[in-house]
């Protein structure tokens, strides 16, 4: 049937965005297996892992909240191709990198392509089609994370055989190769106003922004969790480090699989109601997680939160793509992003402290938190949805 009519027109009309949402979260997330070699080949202490993970995390932050305004001003594609030209060159400053300096801003690099390329191939994808926006978003969101899990997989798997400096120039060229097949494609345009110079901050002073942004923030905060605790929780439980990188296999298939069609559901229901119904399902089952004590359940349970984020996390994109105002697409989506981020870095500081201030219930007790958060700031949102949404009607009325 035409190759199913050429894998439906590339995937919607955004295989060089899928492309992208893949090729540079991979090349960022396979430094995870290849730190502690770092570390034993070039001496620097365990505090050297820390600068070099804070520092892709914090530029990642400053270019979504400061750059990508940018992409608002009617030529997004070169964003999306800086980003790939970046992923390559910090993978390639990986592998010929023989200090922590250089490895911190290797990182830092990689970062930078991430908070370069999101804000602006979520606003095309959304802004292509804004009845189909939810739908494209998530399966871009399941690009994305099949970069993000597939790296450090893949990642261990190739250092074996072609060392440290020759996995990350493998990954280098994955980048360099989605470059050369996105450059001679046409990308849509975003809308440009007079306001498309404005920075992401000035956006918050409209409520629909705000709950947006807060909707997205807060199904990122177990994500802070996950980032910082994992691996020591699921050990703690009796389990490996294959069941760890079990875990956040399981909880992306259902982005790959279902992605799309949770992203269809919020278009037709709207995505307001579905971004609350996504967070009063998550939280949860984010408790649930303080209440397993076994290993193989916690791994098991990761495919049900999955199931739940395919179907809630791309009607959060959507609903910040459908407040943003005219010229501010790609501005809104790095606001989202970095309200993403700073939720994760708060998280990630708190969750040990509490997971480490009881010895019995510090599982209960860390998951108990975040559920509570996140049932806090989901009534915030329901209710700045409604009010916005009433004082809406009573204008047309």
């Amino acid at each position: 049937m035409a190759e199913e009519r050429g894998i439906a027109k590339f995937t919607m009309g955004i295989g060089p965005l899928l492309l992208c949402g893949f090729s540079v979260p991979v090349a960022n997330s396979m430094v995870f297996p290849a730190l502690s070699d770092l570390q034993d080949e070039y001496g620097f202490a365990d505090s050297g892992l820390g600068l070099i993970a804070a520092s892709g995390f914090l530029a990642s932050l400053i270019v979504q909240l400061f750059l990508a305004p940018y992409a608002d001003r009617g030529k997004p594609k070169r964003f999306v191709l800086a980003a790939l030209i970046l992923a390559a060159i910090g993978s390639a400053l990986f592998a010929f990198g023989n200090s922590l300096w250089m490895f911190v801003l290797a990182r830092a690099i990689t970062g930078a392509s991430l908070g370069t390329s999101g804000p602006a191939i979520k606003a095309i994808a959304a802004n292509i089609d804004k009845t189909r926006a939810a739908e494209r978003l998530g399966r871009l969101r399941g690009m994305e994370l099949a970069g993000h899990t597939g790296g450090p997989l893949v990642g261990a798997l190739l250092i074996e055989p072609f060392g440290l400096r020759g996995a990350f120039l493998i990954f280098s060229g994955v980048a360099l190769t989605a470059f050369v097949v996105v450059f001679p494609r046409q990308l849509p345009s975003l809308p440009t106003t007079n306001e498309s110079k404005r920075l992401s901050l000035e956006l918050l002073r409209l409520r629909p922004v705000r709950a947006a942004a807060l909707a997205s923030l807060t199904l990122f905060i177990p994500i802070g969790i996950y980032d910082a605790l994992w691996d020591r929780y699921i050990t703690d439980r009796g389990g490996t480090n294959l069941m760890v990188g079990l875990t956040f296999l399981l909880y992306t298939i259902p982005f790959i699989l279902l992605g799309a069609a949770g992203g269809r559901l919020a278009d037709k229901r709207g995505a307001s109601k579905m971004t609350v119904i996504g967070i009063f399902l998550t939280a949860p089952l984010v408790l649930v997680y303080g209440l397993l004590e076994s290993a193989w359940l916690l791994v098991g349970f990761a495919i049900v939160e999955g199931v739940i984020g395919a179907l809630s996390i791309p009607a959060t994109q959507s609903l910040m793509a459908q407040v943003a105002p005219k010229g501010r697409a790609a501005a809104a989506q790095g606001l989202n992003g970095s309200g993403d981020l700073i939720a994760g870095i708060i998280m990630s500081l708190i969750a040990p402290v509490l997971y480490g201030s009881s010895d019995e219930h510090g599982g209960l007790l860390t998951f108990g938190f975040a559920a509570g958060l996140m049932v806090i700031f989901g009534t915030a949102v329901a209710l700045m949805l409604r009010t916005t949404a009433d004082s809406r009607s009573a204008t047309t009325d």
